[in-house]
């Protein structure tokens, strides 16, 4: 499976693509939204994104074997790298198993971390 499928949503995205990683990518989509209400959920670069005031937040993504969180930011992984209890970060994304999604806990860590640096 690619990271990208042809959707004009989110929700065909996830749709879209198999289980178990779709249900991962809904919850921790699920997630996000609560903690940024605010937030903007589009399809650039042919998977979910979040925009919070015109500018990318997180976005979402899965492979064959794994769900992707997609950091947008070589900084913030860099500085989020040894600090988060889930996943495993490679390059500028954190990487979690379809069976366990990501805590809102983790997931509040990274969102403020990236809404200070759009600030």
């Amino acid at each position: 499976m690619a990271r990208g499928v042809d959707a004009d949503t989110v929700e065909e995205y996830l749709d879209k693509i198999d289980e178990p990683f779709a249900g991962a990518l809904r919850t921790v989509r699920d997630r996000i939204a609560e903690i940024v209400p605010e937030s903007e959920q589009v399809i650039k670069y042919r998977v979910p994104i979040f925009r919070v005031r015109g500018k990318d937040l997180v976005g979402l993504s899965a492979t064959a074997k794994e769900c992707s969180l997609l950091l947008m930011s070589p900084p913030a992984a860099s500085a989020l790298r040894g600090e988060l209890a889930e996943g495993s970060i490679t390059g500028a994304t954190l990487h979690f198993a379809p069976d366990a999604p990501l805590s809102s806990a983790t997931l509040r860590t990274i969102v403020d971390y990236r809404l200070g640096e759009l600030a």
